[in-house]
């Protein structure tokens, strides 16, 4: 628990907001049925925004996780490495687990028949239309972005990178292809599979310490005997 609050404090330009859209975002779930939540954001659009946002939904696809894991181990940064790794894997095998499971419509899908005038699509974008909670772009870029909070030493780069990640689960719901329950979950599941992942080696580095300290002890009695 210790290791986590500190996580939590060191890292608040991310977490703070990050906890703010938890809140609202919460609220917002409550208060509005999830055919109003997709219809405001998915029926504000224009042409540049098309162009602008199929761009910006890339930032959750998986090659981009993978690319900034491979420069990692390029820096022979192997501990991060297998960090990031860890936290993909997670993320990824707890989405499509959920996303079998619960096999949920699209909003194509949902809408049926009126799609046509209700539902906004990008021309040169592939629409799905099931498994649509949660949201796996959402939980990438969540999880790739708050695992370059942590990792990186410039604490304040935390603000552009929750932007980021809010903006690449924006993108889902603009292009039709979720709702915002599941950016909503998926943001949650890929920022939680990174704080446990990075708690987790964390812990470990903590509970060898006193090993470490005990062997420094010992080596220093037996060069002083």
């Amino acid at each position: 628990m210790k290791t986590l609050f500190t996580l939590f404090r060191k890292n608040a330009y991310f977490f703070l907001p990050f906890s703010l859209w938890i809140i609202v975002g919460g609220i917002l779930l409550a208060t509005y049925s999830q055919r109003e939540l997709f219809l405001s954001i998915n029926g504000e659009h224009s042409f540049w925004g098309d162009v602008l946002v199929t761009g910006i939904t890339y930032l959750g696809d998986g090659i981009m996780f993978g690319a900034i894991l491979l420069l990692i181990l390029l820096m022979q940064k192997f501990r991060l490495f297998f960090i990031g790794l860890a936290v993909f894997l997670l993320t990824a095998i707890i989405i499509q687990i959920a996303k079998h499971y619960f096999n949920a419509p699209r909003p194509l899908s949902y809408f049926g028949d009126e799609a046509g005038t209700l539902v906004h699509t990008v021309k040169w974008v592939t629409v799905h239309g099931s498994c649509s909670f949660p949201s796996g772009h959402s939980a990438v870029a969540f999880g790739m972005f708050s695992f370059l909070t942590l990792m990186l030493n410039n604490k304040k780069l935390g603000l552009l990178f929750i932007g980021l990640a809010l903006s690449a689960a924006y993108s889902r719901i603009y292009l039709a292809q979720h709702f915002f329950v599941d950016v909503y979950v998926g943001s949650i599941v890929g920022t939680l599979c990174t704080v446990l992942v990075y708690g987790f080696f964390g812990f470990r580095n903590s509970a060898s310490a006193p090993e470490l300290c005990a062997e420094a002890v010992m080596k220093a009695n037996t060069t002083t005997a």
